[in-house]
């Protein structure tokens, strides 16, 4: 999507990836780099790492210290909430998962409700304002 150029063609196409992004914001160094070395991979116009606040995560990670530092890479306005309910590899607390990850009170707000609202243009209850 990034080196296809589609982010490009299409600026107002949102993407939520699973897990936490997977490999992508755990290895967006390795895809910056590729654009400086890779003939193939050349031609963006930006660095891969600036198009990760252009799609959204997810909370299900099944680390605090991972949602830390994925909150810390692409911001809190772009984590959703996530439980995988009811397979054997999903959060069965999500809430409590999200709020022992020790984030400020506006990241909070918007990984438990305002981002997914936004997102889906629903009204952002005044709680999650």
């Amino acid at each position: 999507m990034i080196f296809g150029g589609v982010l490009e063609r299409f600026p107002r196409l949102k993407f939520c990836f699973a897990h936490g992004g997977g490999f992508l914001p755990y290895q967006i160094g390795r895809l910056d780099h590729a654009a400086r070395v890779r003939p193939e991979c050349q031609g963006l116009p930006r660095r891969p790492h600036e198009y990760l606040r252009r799609m959204f995560y997810d909370t299900l990670t099944h680390s605090q210290e991972s949602l830390r530092w994925l909150v810390g890479l692409v911001g809190s306005d772009h984590v959703l909430l996530a439980s995988d309910y009811p397979y054997d590899m999903g959060e069965f607390e999500p809430v409590r998962f999200v709020e022992g990850a020790g984030l400020s009170p506006e990241a909070l707000r918007n990984i438990l409700g305002a981002n997914a609202a936004r997102l889906l243009r629903l009204p952002v209850p005044a709680a999650a304002a």
